[in-house]
């Protein structure tokens, strides 16, 4: 399998040899099938097949553009966990802090921020440490986001991320009704969970599923996810979408661990290789099983194919000081909930306001264009550009991964788009 690093290959294309070949535009994110001569002339860099190409391409890659409003907060609310994940990026939600709760002052001020600059559309999230440390906190912020934007005709939605071991039957009723978003951070069976354990050492995994279970069962309006962690000494992506998709979970996504404290844990240069050798033999799983009649699981998977679809072309790897904000106990917007209490990613206040200025210079330096090695990628447009609090903490390990998934998944794209291509837009 090709992972398209040749250096001879121009970075505004990318070749996908075999026995169907295909050339994928990186102006406009656009898919061509191709035959084999005239692959070929591209291979050599004819001049008449390089031009015939270049006027396929699209208009000039997407450039940042006048700030957009922020759509979605997420709130801080619970600086601290119940467990101690040893791979915690965010320090069990404390960034290097002490442990604090966030209060409705803040927490009201922050939706009165949004939703007064929201167009007709908005989302609050809650995100810790653990959330439900701070439960009365949620419920209240819902009632009261839900008042404020029927006043102001805004669609108000809700999302939370939680380790699912305190939930409780108000709880449940709250995210069923509200239709919330809910991703559980849960890393497989008991084995592969061994990281996710409380201060006396003991697995989380039994009373994470007894936590949500229930609403697994009975969903009501909430839509459940689970975002599994994966550690250098177990990068089995198959063996975890088996098991959690058994215990109930319609929806999977995977991420390696980057950054965290425990350095054993974070993948090295060796491990992208095989990582890589285990998305694919999970992807191939899942596509016989889906192009059989099953249901769509494997989130990493059909979003990068959507992606493809839909000729996605980013310029940020995803919404972070775009569209996407986040605040913590104290009031201070940050980039993202990774980046909460550095000042180099603060962006406002909820007595500020948010810090219009300081969106557009952080945004126009990480536009992949402005990035190198970036802008010189093929892939620049399906990646982004790779997570903000990532790069800036860890550099760009791992491109070639991410290139060589890209490339795989551009493969697949063909095969699903002549045998199942509803599942290319769902709904």
């Amino acid at each position: 399998m090709s992972a398209g690093t040749a250096a001879t290959e121009p970075h505004w294309f990318h070749l996908l040899r075999g026995a169907e070949s295909s050339v994928f535009l990186t102006e406009g994110s656009m898919l061509f099938d191709v035959d084999a001569s005239f692959l070929g002339a591209l291979e050599r860099a004819e001049p008449d097949a390089m031009a015939e190409l270049r006027a396929l391409a699209a208009s000039p890659p997407p450039q940042p553009v006048a700030l957009s409003p922020i759509t979605a907060l997420s709130l801080n609310v619970a600086q601290s966990c119940n467990l101690a994940c040893s791979y915690c990026y965010a320090d069990e939600g404390r960034f290097g802090g002490r442990p604090r709760m966030m209060d409705s002052a803040v927490a009201f001020a922050a939706v009165d921020r949004l939703v007064s600059q929201a167009r007709g559309r908005a989302t609050i999230g809650f995100i810790g440490g653990e959330p439900f440390l701070n439960r009365p906190l949620i419920h209240e912020t819902v009632t009261y986001a839900r008042a404020v934007a029927g006043r102001s005709a805004v669609d108000i939605s809700f999302s939370v991320t939680t380790n699912a071991t305190l939930l409780e039957d108000e709880d449940l009723r709250l995210l069923r009704d509200a239709g919330f978003t809910v991703t559980v951070s849960l890393d497989g069976g008991s084995a592969k969970n061994r990281h996710r354990v409380d201060r006396r050492g003991t697995n989380s995994t039994a009373r994470a599923l007894d936590g949500i279970a229930p609403l697994l069962a009975r969903p009501g309006r909430a839509r459940i996810s689970a975002r599994a962690t994966l550690t250098r000494d177990d990068l089995d992506v198959a063996g975890r979408l088996e098991w959690l998709s058994a215990a109930g979970f319609g929806k999977i996504g995977v991420s390696p661990a980057r950054t965290g404290p425990a350095l054993s844990l974070r993948l090295t240069e060796d491990d992208w290789p095989y990582l890589l050798e285990r998305m694919v033999e999970a992807a191939e799983i899942e596509l016989a099983r889906v192009l059989a009649g099953a249901t769509p699981r494997f989130a990493n998977l059909w979003t990068a194919l959507g992606a493809i679809h839909h000729g996605e072309g980013r310029p940020l790897p995803c919404g972070s000081a775009a569209t996407y904000l986040s605040v913590d106990v104290d009031g201070t917007f940050s980039s993202c909930h990774r980046t909460v209490g550095r000042e180099a990613f603060r962006l406002g206040s909820v007595s500020e306001g948010f810090d219009s200025e300081r969106r557009r210079l952080f945004l126009n330096a990480r536009a992949v264009d402005s990035q190198e090695p970036c802008r010189t990628c093929w892939a620049r447009y399906l990646c982004g550009g790779g997570c903000h609090a990532e790069v800036i903490e860890t550099g760009r390990a791992g491109c070639d991964y991410i290139r060589g998934w890209l490339d795989y998944c551009l493969r697949t794209y063909r095969d699903v788009a002549a045998r199942r291509p509803e599942l290319l837009s769902p709904g």
